[in-house]
Order: structure tokens, then C-alpha cells, then sequence
């Protein structure tokens, strides 16, 4: 316990001096027709980078209460009520993802929860959509200009407004049993069995559906590399309500497969001089602070309370989203 506690100020502290690196760092060029959009205007570096950390902080936060990624609120939130540039926002979001889901994804392998042969056979799927979405929405910014830009906000503020509706409408089932199993699910030897703490002993389940599945995985990919999302907002559910996997199962598995996945993702967005220390590093600092502030809340504070904030949150920005674009046409 002692050591938790000197652990989480060397942490917060270790963050303000990398947000102070950061901010000194050079962004190098933009990639974007003019530079000024990748520099804080108005504001100091260090004063810029501080309020990226806090309000990235209060994201981690809510989103760790409330189940979701915190990627997937930062994009929407940045991308709604800030001049950045897409590409700089989109780039970062992913770079939340992926810290975000890496840390959980390796204690999920390591107890063993998550299922290894199914994040192999669909990680790949999602990766490799995940990097075209990408490559397709730089594409759309550099070759469309402002109307690129208009699609994307379009887009994501639809989506995100389907997501917080989603959010509020459907609920996991935390053990749901496989009436039917397709041939070739079985073929895969997706039968197995995890150690459930809670219960004190081992849950056995049986995946299905494993192609319908996949097809929905790729579109899940390229939605998350074009929009910079991350995408444990719709792979939980679908592992779970669809492949009939166990909640904490799918919560795990998707947690390895976004690290993987979006990892892959970036790097388009990196090519294209769209990750810049002075964004990306307070937004990742403050998302792992938040989250470890939000695990020590969530005992405390009622979950579903959070989730209706979250739900608010998500239409409200999501329809913001939506006029914005439709106002720049």
C-alpha cells in the first residue's frame, strides 16, 4: 500500500516533467499547408501542454468509470471544440489507444483471460484494415482538402452519436452460452476455458460466428484508423453479443487486439509528420494518470452514473460534430 502511494506522485511528476520535455521538443513539419495549426496559439508551450494534461486527466478519468477508452472521448472532444488538425488529433487518439489498452492487454495475457487463437486469427484482420483506414484518412485530408475534413467530422460525429445510443440501449451479458456453433468455428478449436476470479473457479465457453465476426472486425478497423478512435467501443460488444464470449473475455481480448492493432495504425500518421511531442506526450500522460485516479473512484462512485455523463458527453459532441461539418460545406 506504501508503495502504491509513492508510486502514483513519481508518476504525476514524471508526467509534468515529460509534458515539460515535450513542450520545448521541435514538431518538426506540419502536416497540414500551414504550420501555425500545429502550435498552441495564443498560449504558452508549457500553459498549453498543462491544460492538455488536466482536461486529457479528467477524459482518463471518466472514461476508466464508465468502461470505454479514453481515445475515443479525446478524439471526439478535441476534434469538436478545437481548431487542431484532424490528422494531428487523429494520430494522437490512436497513441491514447494503444497506451491505454497495452498496460491492461499483457496483465490480461498473463492471467490468461484473454483468448490468445482468437485475438491471433482476428488481430490480424483488424490490423491490416486499421492501417488502410488510416492511409485513407490522411489521403482524405491531403487530397480533399477542407472537404475531407468536412467527411471526417461528419463521420465521426454520427458515429460517436450512434456509440453514446448504443451505450445507453444495450448491455453485455457477463456469461451468455452459444445455442448454435457454426462449423467453422469449431474448426478453430475456439473452445476453452478461463480461471474467473469472482467464482472461484474455471468458465468454460464456446466462440461462433467466427466469420460474420470478421467481417465486422475489418470494418471495425478501418472505422478506428480513419477516425482515430481506438475501437473497444464496438469490439467488446461484438465479441460479446455476437461470438457469445464471456464479458470479461471480451473486454481482454480486445484490449490485446487494439494494442496490437492500433499500433500498426499510427505509423501512417507518423510518416506523415502528424505526431507531435507537444500533443501526444500530456495526452498520454494524462490519460494514464486519470485512468489510475479513475480505478481508485470507481469503488466509490456509482458506475452508472458515470455512463449517463459519458452518454451526454458523446450525443452532445456528436451532433456538435455534425453541424460543424455541415457548416464548413
Amino acid at each position: 500500500m506504501r508503495r502504491t502511494r509513492f508510486l502514483l506522485p513519481l508518476g504525476f511528476v514524471t508526467g509534468i516533467c515529460l509534458v515539460g520535455m515535450g513542450a520545448t521538443a521541435s514538431p518538426g513539419p506540419a502536416p497540414v499547408a500551414s504550420a501555425a495549426s500545429a502550435s498552441p496559439a495564443g498560449l504558452s508551450p508549457l500553459l498549453f501542454v498543462l491544460i492538455v494534461f488536466l482536461v486529457c486527466m479528467a477524459i482518463g478519468t471518466i472514461a476508466i468509470i464508465a468502461g470505454t477508452g479514453g481515445g475515443v472521448l479525446f478524439t471526439t472532444l478535441f476534434m469538436g471544440f478545437t481548431s487542431i488538425h484532424p490528422d494531428i488529433v487523429r494520430a494522437t487518439g490512436l497513441l491514447a489507444a494503444v497506451c491505454g489498452t497495452r498496460i491492461g492487454g499483457r496483465r490480461y495475457l498473463r492471467k490468461g483471460v484473454a483468448n490468445i487463437r482468437l485475438v491471433l486469427i482476428l488481430g490480424s484482420c483488424y490490423t491490416l484494415f486499421a492501417v488502410l483506414g488510416a492511409v485513407f484518412g490522411l489521403e482524405l485530408t491531403s487530397k480533399f482538402g477542407n472537404t475531407g475534413v468536412v467527411i471526417i467530422k461528419i463521420a465521426l460525429g454520427l458515429i460517436v452519436a450512434a456509440v453514446g445510443i448504443m451505450y445507453l440501449l444495450v448491455k453485455g451479458t457477463a456469461y451468455p452460452k452459444a445455442e448454435w456453433v457454426d462449423r467453422f468455428s469449431k474448426r478453430l478449436g475456439l473452445k476453452t476455458s478461463y480461471w474467473e476470479e469472482s467464482l472461484k473457479k474455471r468458465v468454460d465457453y464456446q466462440v461462433t460466428k467466427v466469420i460474420p465476426a470478421a467481417l465486422l472486425v475489418c470494418a471495425v478497423g478501418f472505422v478506428s484508423g480513419t477516425l482515430g478512435l481506438g475501437a473497444g467501443w464496438a469490439i467488446t460488444p461484438l465479441f460479446n453479443l455476437v461470438m457469445m464470449t464471456p464479458l470479461k473475455v471480451a473486454a481482454a481480448s480486445a484490449a490485446v487486439i487494439i494494442s496490437l492493432g492500433d499500433t500498426a495504425a499510427v505509423f501512417p500518421y507518423l510518416m506523415s509528420n502528424a505526431v507531435f511531442p507537444i500533443y501526444a506526450v500530456p495526452t498520454i500522460a494524462g490519460l494514464m494518470c486519470g485512468a489510475e485516479l479513475g480505478s481508485r473512484l470507481a469503488v466509490k462512485v456509482k458506475a452508472q452514473t458515470i455512463r449517463y455523463v459519458l452518454v451526454a458527453i458523446m450525443l452532445g459532441t456528436g451532433v456538435k460534430l455534425v453541424f460543424t461539418g455541415v457548416n464548413m460545406l
